[in-house]
């Protein structure tokens, strides 16, 4: 049993209380460490939920009054990770952080295998830290700042630093908040201001998701977002999702550059990207970032979901009993047909339809087999093809897709990576432009599609070229952070490397060249 155990502060890590307890015992082996607080030596830590807290709970000397349940609600990550999983799983996972079985937290909250992940390292606020060492001698691991895309302190409103502690090792490895690896020097802040407002509003969600502790079935919580987008006129009655409109509006909300921040960015043409996927009833969970990216879009508070007490979601339609037309109104709507289609003989169904509006849909419903035999047969495919003349639409294409190129490299602001979805984007063209009988356009947009590689140098260099334009101090860190990177350390090396070559062009800008001035 423990002699003693440090008092945990607000919202603090279990894992910084018992990195401060090893600090006060001057305790260097971990494996005396482990044995001491669990009563065994385990083999494995995690610093956002821990493991073992009965063994913990039960060493403690008797004057601590921490409770297993205080410590998995109050301070580790449980209550974020397991906000929108159902009952039973969160259940599930309780049991995992106070007895520990075979299965790692981690893999059951989707942390693992999930698209959006988690830090690799914790996080600090440098004015908190600066705070805490002047008023309590001594500073900790808080959990608000380990929320994953948190990138400011909630209360200092100040960019969060990363430290070199890893959230999860192998080695059981306990590190206090200290100047070893903290410090009160201030990261600058590169990011625009609307992702301020927004990453704001988005830890001011997730702190207060926090401190909830009902749990809804994934399809209660689809339900009530299919619900909330009806209103919004996103989905229609019977709860069809619009779902070009939602993407279109979710991608006006949140800019390109915050998505990329979140882990969250959508391409457009992707029929299986994750917006697309989220709105369904089946599926794998979803991670609490993209939940709370959703309610936020949604202009809710993450209290508006749980104390909803009914859903409605999606309507089944029902078949209603055809009741008997009047010979005289169905003779009168066949001849209002005859008179449009008369007017407008060469028109598509299409237009017919748009041209007669409810009449069509009228005729449609209640008298289908004259409506297809008087209305005009719809143009084939084929046919319509034979019409186009592809080589003459070939060449206005390749003109129009070269202009396209040279505009998206001249352009103001962040680079757009050329392939030819970006150049369909720019031309505001359908999907046409993309037909194979265009030979020579896709000749053109095969040579010119930019690897992935090129692009990150072409945006690094051009992340470079700002800052020294606004005679900003050049750090590999702020031109990742200016880039648009994020916090993804795996890039470091190129930019290390690129800042290391003194007027070297590299791939990025020789592609750029040549384009601009062919």
């Amino acid at each position: 049993m423990l002699n003693f155990f440090p008092m945990l502060y607000k919202d603090e890590l279990l894992f910084s209380g018992i990195a401060r307890y090893k600090q006060m015992c001057g305790m260097i082996s971990n494996q005396a460490l482990s044995r001491d607080l669990f009563g065994y030596c385990m083999t494995y830590s995690s610093a956002l939920f821990g493991y073992h807290l009965n063994a913990f709970v039960s060493n403690l000397p008797p004057s601590c009054q921490l409770t297993v349940d205080e410590l998995i609600w109050n301070h580790t990550m449980f209550p974020f990770f397991t906000a929108f999983l159902s009952p039973s799983k969160t259940s599930e996972v309780y049991k995992l952080i106070a007895e520990k079985g075979k299965t790692f937290v981690e893999n059951v909250v989707g942390i693992s295998s999930g698209s959006v992940k988690t830090g690799s390292y914790l996080k600090y606020c440098p004015v908190c830290f600066s705070e805490d060492m002047k008023t309590i001698g001594e500073s900790y691991w808080r959990r608000i700042h380990q929320i994953p895309g948190a990138l400011y302190c909630i209360k200092h409103e100040v960019v969060l630093k990363t430290s070199n502690v890893l959230s999860v090792d192998s080695r059981f490895r306990y590190i206090c908040a200290d100047r070893e690896v903290c410090s009160g020097e201030m990261e600058e802040d590169l990011y625009s201001t609307e992702i301020k407002k927004q990453n704001l509003q988005y830890i001011r969600n997730a702190q207060n998701l926090m401190k909830i502790r009902e749990r809804k079935e994934r399809e209660f919580i689809i339900s009530f977002y299919l619900d909330q987008l009806r209103e919004k006129g996103l989905a229609s009655k019977n709860g069809t999702i619009y779902m070009r409109k939602l993407q279109d509006a979710f991608l006006d909300f949140y800019s390109t550059d915050y998505l990329e921040l979140m882990q969250s960015t959508i391409e457009r043409e992707k029929m299986s990207n994750w917006l697309r996927l989220f709105v369904r009833y089946r599926g794998k969970n979803r991670s609490p970032v993209r939940h709370l990216l959703f309610l936020q879009f949604l202009d809710l508070d993450v209290s508006d979901l749980y104390l909803c007490q009914e859903v409605i979601g999606k309507r089944t339609k029902r078949k209603s009993k055809k009741q008997p037309i009047s010979l005289i109104l169905l003779e009168q709507k066949r001849k209002q047909w005859l008179e449009i289609i008369g007017k407008h003989p060469h028109a598509t169904r299409s237009e017919l339809k748009k041209i007669g509006k409810g009449l069509y849909t009228w005729l449609y419903t209640h008298d289908k087999e004259w409506h297809d035999r008087v209305t005009p047969k719809k143009v084939s495919v084929s046919a319509r093809q034979r019409m186009i003349n592809w080589q003459e639409k070939d060449e206005q294409w390749l003109q129009l897709a070269q202009e396209a190129v040279q505009q998206l490299l001249r352009q103001e602001g962040k680079p757009i990576r050329i392939t030819p979805s970006s150049i369909r984007r720019q031309l505001g063209a359908k999907g046409s432009f993309l037909n194979k009988k265009l030979v020579k356009t896709n000749a053109f947009l095969k040579e010119i599609t930019e690897d992935i590689e090129s692009f990150r140098i072409r945006k690094i260099k051009w992340a470079i070229k700002e800052l020294m334009n606004k005679n900003k101090k050049i750090t590999p860190y702020k031109v990742q952070l200016y880039a648009g990177f994020g916090g993804k350390s795996t890039l470091r090396p190129l930019i290390e490397k690129i800042l290391r070559e003194d007027g070297h062009i590299d791939e990025g800008e020789k592609f750029c060249l040549h384009f601009l001035f062919m």
